[in-house]
């Protein structure tokens, strides 16, 4: 890799490890909540033990906006979205 781009590419990971920013931290929750959907995907299948990774991975998110968003999806069900998308009744 070139020595510019290496440096750019440590650069913003450097950013995200240190969290100094709004968009950092708003990048590691986005993280955090893409983790926690994975698993409540899973518990939706049947995996009982998916609920240690959903709590560990709410557990994580930082930021007010990040929890409020959190807090929705573990109100909502796997596939509300579709439903509501075709025009299906709850």
């Amino acid at each position: 890799m070139p020595e510019a781009l290496a440096e750019a590419v440590t650069a913003i990971i450097g950013a995200y490890e240190d969290q100094d920013t709004p968009e950092a931290r708003c990048a590691k929750d986005a993280d955090k909540i893409e983790c926690m959907i994975q698993g409540i995907e899973y518990r939706a299948q049947g995996y009982a033990d998916a609920q240690r990774w959903i709590d560990n991975s709410l557990g994580r998110v930082q930021t007010a906006s990040g929890k409020a968003i959190a807090e929705s999806l573990l109100n909502t069900g796997t596939l509300d979205w579709l439903r509501e998308a075709l025009g299906e009744k709850p």
